[in-house]
């Protein structure tokens, strides 16, 4: 281009002969020169095809304008309406189509934006245990061992006359000892992990341990054998006056010896009495008793909380208490309180230990607790027997 500039500058200023005027020679190749250059960019312009540089933009645009495609618009909208709702209002503000419409399980969908909630409440099942410390006698001791005199044989008195020998008679004591024992674990957890959860875990598994050891200790108190544990007071059944019942009997068998035990309590013990079994057996006496013509013996309590009666008495739910098999006791009636006592050393004892785990990252939690529980007189208890 530059070269036919300079051609074309150069014939502009040629002088053919003296009788040409300069002037008009210098605006006639001004002339030539600029119909030169605009006839030269008027073949560039029509040389050059645009069609499918135009045609690429017009693509270009038409994805810009789309959101995920013509077919999807109206879904689009309603996802985006959805994300809207839950940045100002959360979670709770969203109804069911709205949280589909969220699509939460696709994280590049909206699923990034969504956080999780998380329950400080820890689900877990329940422990059952028997209510032994509610109907026994419960002390606190200061040592090791609580030592009670007894007496075995009572003492004998009778009639004389006036001037007759007076008989002497004396009492015979023996000594029932009960001991306590102690319950102990060591729960390790990461220090890590007591620094991080979102939940208190070291007054969680404190109440774990007190939990557990109240049901351990309640099994003891009904049928431990004293190794290692205190006393059960069904550790030895003989002790205790008993009816039999058998297994599989029938409504009217059942009814009557539950009436028969009822009245083999002496009255003095009757009078603060309750009955102790486990459901199985609740329902089974339930059930006979609704079967038969003795009459209302068994009521429900009257408010929440309030046990169930039989024959007047309470019924104790005690989960440790055997279901009516061969050889099994199934049922205790008595005034426990004057036949049982717990003896209490110590309570639940917590220790937070940072440091003999330290070196592996470890805190221990340790628990212990001293209790002891024995059957001190057997006769304010009766008991139905299990039989064939």
């Amino acid at each position: 281009m530059q070269h036919t500039n300079t051609q074309a500058f150069a014939r502009a200023i040629e002088i053919k002969g003296e009788e040409d005027d300069p002037v008009e020679l210098v605006n006639k190749s001004l002339e030539d020169l600029q119909k030169n250059i605009d006839d030269r960019l008027k073949g560039v312009e029509e040389k050059a095809d645009t069609t499918k540089l135009v045609e690429r933009m017009d693509k270009i645009e038409a994805k810009a304008n789309r959101i995920t495609g013509p077919q999807d618009a109206p879904k689009a909208e309603v996802e985006a309406k959805a994300l809207g709702a839950f940045l100002r209002n959360g979670m709770a503000s969203l109804d069911e189509d709205d949280k589909k419409n969220l699509n939460l399980g696709t994280s590049s969908a909206g699923g990034y934006v969504v956080a999780p909630e998380y329950s400080t409440q820890i689900i877990k099942k329940i422990t059952e245990m028997s209510p032994m410390r509610q109907a026994a006698r419960v002390m606190a001791i200061g040592t090791t061992e609580v030592l009670f005199p007894v007496v075995t044989t009572k003492l004998s008195g009778g009639w004389v006359t006036e001037t007759g020998a007076r008989p002497e008679s004396q009492p015979v004591f023996d000594q029932i000892k009960i001991e306590t024992h102690e319950q102990a674990v060591i729960v390790p957890m990461s220090q890590q992990l007591v620094e991080d959860a979102f939940v208190d875990l070291p007054s969680y598994i404190a109440g774990q341990i007190a939990e557990q050891f109240a049901a351990s200790e309640a099994t003891a108190f009904v049928s431990g054998d004293g190794a290692g544990k205190p006393f059960g007071f069904l550790e030895d059944p003989t002790k205790f006056t008993g009816q039999d019942l058998a297994a599989g009997a029938a409504d009217e068998a059942i009814i009557e010896a539950v009436i028969s035990l009822f009245y083999k309590l002496q009255s003095a013990y009757a009078r603060n009495s309750a009955w102790m079994m486990n459901r199985t057996t609740m329902g089974l006496i339930r059930k006979a008793a609704d079967t038969t013509v003795k009459g209302n013996l068994w009521s429900d309590g009257l408010a929440d909380g309030t046990p169930a009666r039989l024959l007047g008495r309470p019924v104790v739910e005690a989960v440790d208490m055997a279901d009516l098999a061969d050889g099994s006791v199934p049922i205790a009636l008595g005034d426990f309180n004057a036949a049982y006592t717990i003896a209490d050393r110590t309570g639940v004892q917590l220790m937070r230990d940072d440091y003999t785990g330290a070196d592996s990252g470890i805190v221990k939690i340790r628990a212990r607790r001293r209790v002891g529980g024995r059957l001190l007189l057997a006769e304010p208890v009766v008991v139905m027997n299990g039989t064939a």
